[in-house]
């Protein structure tokens, strides 16, 4: 593992440019992203998808959580959480279950993990986002200790040091949950994401990404040429991102081909999708 304080990777991750089909590692990250195959999937193909940090939007609603994001080479998935019970529960809503965290998503991890090195055993790093549904000290505490038994994942310091390891979590979702998670006393198994602001100050290794809804910002429904006024809006997040040192996702995106094309081009961090083979098809191309 290697141990780097977070602002040397930031002013290393602000030095890095963009290629078509094609995104960096985390802000915590300077792992690459080289070939490698996985589920049949062929090997330039799963490269590239890895390359543009392509992210299954709620993953646990697909037919095979997790996995079925990992055939497409998919390297960041989503899973909504409740406690109940005293499980971790994956779900949108506590009522449709899909599972427990730690069978879906945290064991399957580990295992390939432990087999090849790294989520594809290529070294790069995979993206779990958890998005707590709620507030409760409970959950925060079944997290955090739950999270504390997997050797696996990214650990943050209060010095500001980050040890990099094969899976990095990203807290989303309630803030309240989310900012306590983070302010606890390191070595920490996640760091958090917020919404965009102006005056926001550097990203550190307690927040380090940013999650934007797409509604809420554009109108352009991902079909025929987007709209000059929506496309500088989406620039402008992005590079506004940036700037703090941050990534962005956007969410609640189109699934189009416009759409992935135009976030490609300016530089989006984690393309959204709820079409895991549509994106996957669509960054195949060359």
């Amino acid at each position: 593992m290697l141990r780097t304080p977070l602002v040397l990777i930031t002013l290393a991750f602000l030095g890095c440019s963009h290629r078509p089909g094609g995104g960096d590692a985390g802000p915590e990250s300077d792992a690459g992203a080289d070939a490698g195959t996985d589920g049949g999937v062929n090997a330039g193909r799963d490269a590239g998808l890895r390359q543009s940090l392509a992210h299954a939007h709620n993953d646990y609603r697909h037919v095979r959580p997790l996995l079925d994001a990992l055939e497409q080479g998919f390297t960041s998935v989503e899973a909504d959480v409740f406690l109940r019970d005293g499980g971790i529960i994956v779900s949108h809503d506590a009522k449709d279950i899909a599972g427990e965290l730690g069978a879906l998503y945290l064991q399957p991890l580990a295992e390939r993990v432990q087999a090849t090195g790294s989520v594809y055993g290529d070294g790069g790093v995979f993206y779990l986002w958890i998005d707590l549904k709620e507030s409760t000290q409970a959950l925060q505490d079944a997290l955090a200790a739950r999270l504390s038994q997997e050797s696996d994942l990214t650990t943050f310091e209060d010095d500001g040091g980050v040890t990099l390891r094969p899976v990095t979590v990203i807290l989303t979702g309630n803030g309240v949950a989310k900012k306590a998670l983070v302010a606890r006393p390191g070595p920490r198994p996640f760091i958090r994401d917020d919404v965009l602001a102006v005056g926001d100050p550097p990203a550190d290794n307690r927040w380090g990404y940013y999650a934007i809804s797409y509604l809420n910002r554009i109108g352009w429904d991902g079909k025929g040429t987007i709209p000059e006024a929506d496309r500088n809006i989406l620039q402008g997040l992005i590079e506004a991102a940036h700037r703090t040192g941050r990534k962005i996702r956007i969410y609640d995106s189109p699934d189009t081909v416009p759409y992935w094309t135009v976030a490609q081009e300016l530089g989006l961090d984690f393309i959204n999708a709820d079409d895991l083979a549509g994106l996957s098809a669509f960054l195949a191309q060359p």
